[in-house]
């Protein structure tokens, strides 16, 4: 992928001893380097890059959607809030909400009114750097022509109300953090 170091937080680290690639792949790539810790200890991590996300709480009076896809890193559908990387353009990555605004049409085929972000957050920081930003989305409208899904996915679309999102997940069928942190906010501040 073509990223900048400049633009990777573990590249700029001043603790950062050296850094060797391992892997450079569409969305993501592999470093393994070599930190001086606090007490002079020089230890070795291993970081992946990622490419930014959004998700995308979409939420309608007491109804949230959810898409359902196979994932292969655990081998099974899953329940979660639409979502997906930031786009590269000619002059760097797309803006965070234009980016929801485009995943959400492609995955749901619907468009939002409203538009709030709720914050940004990494999902696993001991060894990536995704960042991904979380915007609640209502005023909703399906619309007729909506942008295609990409070609690699398969999603289906799926209404919730907030006591079959209790259910499911005190059954353990949510199981993506990001979506078990926006409906955990759609739930409990809503």
């Amino acid at each position: 992928m073509k990223t900048n170091k400049a633009t990777i937080l573990s590249q700029q680290d001043e603790r950062l001893v050296s850094s060797n690639q391992i892997f450079d792949g569409h969305i993501m790539q592999l470093y393994v380097n070599q930190i001086r810790l606090d007490n002079e200890a020089v230890v070795e991590r291993e970081i992946i890059h990622h490419l930014p996300a959004v998700c995308v709480l979409a939420t309608d009076e007491d109804k949230v959607v959810l898409v359902k896809q196979y994932r292969a890193a655990i081998a099974r559908e899953i329940y979660e809030i639409p979502a997906g990387l930031l786009d590269m353009e000619h002059d760097g990555l797309e803006a965070a909400l234009v980016g929801a605004k485009r995943e959400l049409e492609e995955e749901t085929a619907y468009q939002a009114s409203q538009w709030h972000e709720l914050s940004t957050f990494y999902v696993s920081p001991g060894y990536l750097d995704e960042q991904i930003t979380l915007f609640h989305a209502t005023g909703l409208t399906k619309i007729d022509n909506p942008l295609p899904q990409d070609e690699n996915e398969n999603v289906t679309v799926h209404e919730f109300t907030k006591h079959e999102i209790q259910a499911m997940i005190q059954a353990g069928e949510i199981v993506d953090v990001k979506t078990l942190l926006a409906l955990q906010h759609w739930l409990f501040n809503t």
